[in-house]
């Protein structure tokens, strides 16, 4: 064992070592990293919408399915360099050496396994996401180990790494500089062609990437399915590249290949579409796909299959019937959310060309929902489904005021006509519905029988697992499936019906919200749709309701010309929506604006005359506004930076000031600019140093009143987080000024000191000590001495730190004083044991003691107590 030790470089330790290194530690680190690419195969979500991704790495899904699998391959790569690396140098044999024998003499490393260990630890890294420690790994095989042949296997998955941190461009010089190398081992042409056809994809180079991913696949040992995925991606690539015929061969090639269930489906799906696009013979494929929407092995594929379908008919200029198999293809998903968002995407581009804004926004917000945040453009898309969705709120609020304003416009009886109209109509959808819904159970109800009566016999049938339908294996496997369909995936919960739990929550109140009417709660009545009050109550019927209705409308209007202006481009709806504002509000709050935007759109629209109309009336009207000074001023808007720029400057200057300690000036200069540039948002900072200068010339008092004024004035500005820290610290370390700051509370707080008021007496004892033997000694101390006055006692939990003690009533001031000295000179046998630091002993009045009950703070009322009971004279 001394001899097979690392420390010495011989042909018996380096046997010792590899042998070791190999079977016993670096065989099984492989067999874990090989089983999580297995669990990476299998757990994979693979999105045939768009083109597969290459290596499994790729998807962030898999990272934290396979990460103990290569952490074990990661130990056991570390073990194997950590034990087993030989690095000494091996004996010198005299005489002259041949070049083979100073090459091994100048090696690195003498232990075979060790570089592997390497590769396979960087390879591990890869898979769990640790892409900058899979470059570091890879690099340092590269400096270890320059002449073995692993060193372009290292070169290649480096680009990979390079490829994922988003450095493409060393990616890309990396595998050029490979191209030539005529020593490159053929075991690494796979690695080293789909590594390029990797970058090319990225680059969305489709036919580039196809021609290696081809050279790949005529590659020395690809297995199985690497070659059945790959030939699906080329397939892709072809179609992508508008090579129907190649795209088509190799999508036949990938159901020969008898791959999943779910690839092959989709490469027949693709097949059809490829054929179609190519042929202009679309009958045979239409036939042959609604002859798999038949097929029960395809009821969770029907979402691509009408996607496909849709494909076809759009292709042909069929829109209508295309629109109508997208939304199938939306509404049969069930659990492919990949195919649910681009359908839904699909259907909002469609919408939006029309345009037909409202039902583009729900598609968008569909597609946003369903899509990964990596599929290409998705900001762009968040973005603008945002702007959609807040035009469908603006437009939804103008059409019901607009319609509410109306209705309110009409006499009584003509106003109660249409609200009928409108609970009949509500009445017979509601009817429609009832029976749909009843249609629907029975053909449920007949076909559940009918798969039940025609169960084998001996089977068991309808009673297969049990007479009770959720026992029923054969009623589960007809509903769930159903259900699916649906509602699609539900977690049983709670509302379990709503995606957005919020808003039901919202809308009943939340938990425990009291507005349960039933139990004698105050919630709002709730209102039947088909009554005429259910209505009644939105019209605006009063003039401040109709005002209220009118401000909405108005804010709705200019709102919508703004996003069809700057985030939609469609500027002739941006112009009627700004033309309709003008027409109804022509001196409303937003008309300035609104004929500033008309002058930009008719610009743009190149309708000069429109433009200058607009551009005169905005000019006469409203000469002092900011858009009027915008138009004569092309300077306005440099000028309005510049005086923003006057209290950046000043405020500098009061900074260096404080900095250079000249406080004085500081106050004066700061106290100027707060006048100066009232309203400006650096006004926190100029108080805040005002507040700090103050504290350095007239102590921390007074810095503290500053400081208290910030903090009142601008809360939640940076400025007042850092003064009330400063307050804080001021509180902690001088008691002195908290005790002032609250004895000023106090005197706010606390009604008037009035003797001739009626009095309790109370003591505030410490949570810690037992209040019910000082009630129980108290109570006896009053039988024996004060028992003609009545007095009664009540305990009162208090706060988290205080209980009370409350003796009840004295007529006045100077009645309760007597019985508190009394009581103090028997402390020691009423509050026998009892530190004097754990209790309290105060009269106050009855006025006073409902605000200390409510304020629940002893210290506040102590001060109180003290300056007005126990000093008056201060």
């Amino acid at each position: 064992m001394i001899g097979c030790s690392v420390e010495k470089n011989t042909s018996l330790s380096r046997n010792y070592h590899n042998l070791t290194s190999h079977y016993n530690i670096y065989f099984n680190g492989y067999e874990s990293f090989k089983k999580g690419i297995g669990r990476a195969k299998s757990s994979v979500k693979n999105d045939y919408t768009r083109i597969l991704k290459l290596f499994y790495y790729e998807d962030e899904s898999v990272h934290g399915a396979i990460n103990a699998d290569m952490q074990r391959a990661i130990d056991k790569a570390t073990k194997v360099i950590t034990y087993h690396s030989i690095t000494a140098k091996p004996k010198v044999k005299a005489g002259d050496q041949s070049s083979k024998q100073k090459a091994f003499f100048e090696k690195r490393e003498y232990n075979k396994w060790v570089d592997d260990a390497y590769m396979l630890m960087g390879m591990a890294y890869m898979y769990q996401g640790q892409y900058f420690l899979a470059v570091e790994t890879f690099k340092h095989v590269l400096v270890t180990f320059p002449e073995e042949e692993i060193r372009f296997l290292a070169l290649t998955w480096l680009a990979r790494a390079y490829i994922m941190i988003g450095e493409t461009r060393e990616a890309e010089r990396l595998l050029s500089s490979l191209s030539g190398e005529s020593e490159f081992p053929e075991d690494y042409l796979e690695a080293y062609h789909t590594t390029w056809a990797d970058y090319y994809i990225r680059g969305e180079s489709h036919q580039r990437a196809a021609e290696h991913l081809e050279q790949a696949l005529e590659a020395k040992g690809v297995k199985k399915d690497e070659k059945i995925r790959y030939t699906y991606i080329l397939a892709q690539l072809y179609q992508e590249a508008g090579q129907n015929d190649l795209a088509l061969e190799k999508y036949r090639k990938v159901t020969r290949y008898n791959p999943p269930y779910e690839m092959a489906f989709n490469a027949r799906v693709s097949m059809a579409e490829v054929f179609e696009a190519g042929s202009g013979n679309s009958g045979d494929l239409k036939k042959l796909l609604t002859k798999m929407l038949r097929d029960s092995k395809n009821r969770e594929y029907k979402d691509q299959i009408y996607f496909a379908l849709g494909n076809i008919a759009f292709e042909q200029g069929d829109r209508e019937e295309a629109i109508e198999y997208y939304r199938l293809s939306v509404s049969s998903s069930v659990q492919n959310h990949f195919q649910k968002g681009y359908s839904s995407l699909t259907l909002a581009e469609i919408f939006y060309e029309e345009p037909d804004y409202m039902l583009s926004a729900a598609y968008y917000d569909s597609a946003v929902s369903f899509l990964s945040r990596d599929y290409p453009g998705y900001s762009n898309l968040t973005s603008l489904s945002v702007s959609l969705g807040g035009l469908v709120r603006y437009v939804n609020t103008f059409e019901l005021e607009d319609s509410l304003q109306m209705l309110a416009a009409l006499p009584d009886e003509e106003r109660l006509s249409v609200i009928d109209g409108i609970i009949e109509q509500v009445k017979k959808e509601e009817e429609e519905a009832r029976e749909a819904e009843q249609q629907a159970m029975q053909d449920r109800a007949f076909n559940q029988s009918m798969l039940f009566s025609n169960s084998p016999a001996g089977s068991g049938g309808a009673q297969q697992g049990g007479a009770w339908y959720f026992y029923n294996l054969n009623a589960k496997s007809f509903g769930q499936p159903e259900f699916r369909m649906k509602w699609g995936d539900r977690t049983l919960e709670d509302n379990w019906r709503r995606r957005n739990k919020q808003s039901a929550a919202a809308m009943t109140g939340g938990e425990g919200s009291g507005t349960d009417t039933i139990n004698g709660g105050s919630g709002p009545k709730i209102l039947d749709n088909k009554s005429r009050e259910y209505y009644l109550v939105s019209i605006p019927l009063s003039d401040s309701a109709m005002e209220q209705s009118h401000l909405r409308l108005e804010d709705a209007l200019y709102h919508m010309g703004l996003i069809y202006k700057a985030n939609l481009l469609d500027y002739q709806e941006a112009v009627n929506s700004f033309e309709d504002l003008m027409e109804r509000y022509p001196r409303g709050r937003y008309a300035a604006s609104a004929m500033y935007h008309l002058h930009e759109l008719y610009n743009i629209l190149q309708k000069p005359e429109m433009a200058r109309t607009y551009k005169a009336r905005l000019l006469a009207e409203y000469p002092d506004s900011h858009q009027s000074k915008l138009l004569n001023n092309p300077n306005y808007i440099r000028e309005l930076e510049e005086e923003e720029q006057k209290a950046v400057r000043f405020y500098e200057q009061v900074y260096a000031r404080y900095q250079a300690g000249d406080y004085q000036a500081v106050i004066n200069d700061a106290t100027r600019a707060m006048e100066q540039f009232e309203g400006d948002p650096l006004i926190p900072k100029f108080k805040y140093i005002r507040a700090l200068a103050t504290g350095a010339v007239n102590g921390k008092e007074l810095m503290k009143t500053e400081m208290d004024s910030l903090i009142a004035q601008h809360p939640g500005v940076e400025e007042s987080l850092r003064a009330q820290e400063i307050v804080d610290y001021l509180y902690e370390t001088f008691p002195v000024i908290k005790e002032a700051e609250e004895a000023r509370v106090a005197e706010e707080i606390f009604t008037a000191y009035d003797p001739g008021q009626p009095h309790y007496f109370l003591i505030a004892l410490s949570s810690q000590e037992d209040l019910n033997q000082v009630n129980f000694d108290l109570l006896n101390y009053n039988l024996d001495h004060f028992n003609q006055y009545n007095l009664e006692i009540e305990k009162i939990g208090f706060s988290t730190n205080y209980n009370l003690l409350v003796i009840k009533k004295f007529n006045n001031a100077e009645g309760a004083f007597r019985y508190l000295r009394v009581i103090e000179e028997q402390s020691d046998e009423i509050l026998s044991g009892i530190p004097p630091s754990q209790y309290r002993m105060m009269i106050i009045s009855v006025e006073n003691f409902g605000i200390l009950s409510e304020q629940k703070a002893i210290n506040p009322y102590d001060l109180f107590y003290q300056k007005h009971y126990q000093n008056p004279e201060q």
